[in-house]
């Protein structure tokens, strides 16, 4: 939620704009979305009753209700002509995933939870010794034009089309895309100085039963108001991914609710290797994650995918700086593996529904 208000500009439209409080930033009233929302305020009562010669406490919550306003940023798409069979179409595999997932899904989160734990384990025995890795002292160049990408199971990526190159799957919701040098070093640049303003707040709203160990920045404003062009062409990005495969954006809503974070991996402030366990992204129907960091500043970190088809295995690629994977965040299983040296940074954009 943001803190604002909404005032007349000084340009020749007068257009009303939202302005951040204690900030110069703004952005125009269309793209910001002002909703009540409910927030729970729990107060704990504790009571104790007695069961036969045993007394037991048990703790008990009172959820006293009150409405906000929350100001959110806005992205409006448009409806497609035929929503109703694209819908209808995805919407099978959609049930596909969803019944697949609490049965399959169990045995790669359990490979990675053993996998995180014997890195953690290694990571104990080498603490005291010194390391051979340091990360680079010079500015970051730009990737060249062949960026290498990795992917178990296959020697070769897979071709390019429109700009992105695909894996496939027979299930659409299991595909995603990569965008090879996507983002130039003044994007990255761009990006961080977004992330940085002086309005930005670190954030921790991920799920408690979600294992992590990382940092993580909300902007999506600052970056709207500092930088348009970089936002709305990383908005077309994700709605190019999603006319060519998905077609989910505009087969649901007239408008999404893009939620960006600047997320860091950071192995030396944390004091143990940094990583995200299996997870879906809730009601983000098209996710993006842009590489900022070189390859050279980290150790592991790379990207994995739940598996394309059969029953075992899953799909692991290696981002360089500035390239963009697309994918179905609240679909496709995804986590990355444990990074163990270094700071690994990335731009994370959610286009949630909610």
């Amino acid at each position: 939620m943001a803190q604002g208000d909404f005032l007349v500009s000084n340009g020749p439209q007068e257009d009303r704009v939202f302005r951040l409080r204690n900030t110069e930033l703004e952005i125009g009233c269309e793209s910001i979305s002002s909703e009540w929302t409910t927030d729970s305020e729990a107060e704990r009562t504790i009571q104790q009753e007695q069961l036969g010669s045993r007394g037991i406490i048990e703790e008990k919550q009172n959820r006293r209700k009150r409405k906000k306003r929350a100001w959110r940023l806005r992205h409006w798409v448009r409806r497609a002509d035929d929503s109703g069979s694209s819908g209808s179409s995805e919407s099978d595999s959609s049930s596909t995933s969803s019944g697949s997932s609490s049965s399959t899904d169990g045995g790669e989160i359990g490979s990675f939870k053993r996998q995180r734990q014997q890195v953690q384990q290694q990571w104990k025995m080498i603490k005291g010794h010194k390391s051979n890795f340091s990360p680079p002292d010079s500015a970051p160049t730009l990737p060249s034009e062949e960026l290498p990408l990795l992917r178990t199971g296959t020697a070769t990526p897979p071709p390019a089309t429109g700009g992105l190159s695909w894996f496939d799957s027979s299930k659409k919701y299991r595909a995603f895309a990569v965008a090879h040098g996507f983002l130039q070093l003044q994007d990255i640049e761009a990006i961080g100085q977004a992330a940085k303003h002086s309005s930005v707040r670190e954030i921790n709203d991920r799920k408690g039963y979600l294992a992590f160990k990382h940092r993580v920045w909300r902007f999506e404003l600052q970056l709207r108001a500092l930088y348009p062009d970089l936002y709305a062409r990383l908005m077309a990005l994700m709605r190019s991914a999603d006319e060519a495969k998905w077609k989910r954006l505009s087969a649901k809503s007239k408008k999404v609710y893009p939620e960006v974070e600047y997320i860091e991996y950071d192995v030396e402030e944390m004091g143990e290797p940094c990583y995200i366990e299996p997870h879906v992204d809730n009601k983000s129907a098209v996710t993006l994650v842009a590489m900022l960091s070189v390859p050279s500043a980290y150790v592991g970190g790379r990207s994995c995918f739940r598996r394309a088809q059969s029953s075992r295995g899953h799909r692991e690629l290696s981002l360089e700086q500035g390239d963009v994977v697309l994918f179905r965040g609240e679909k496709l299983v995804h986590w990355i593996t444990p990074v163990t040296a270094g700071k690994r940074i990335i731009l994370q954009i959610e286009m949630s529904r909610v």
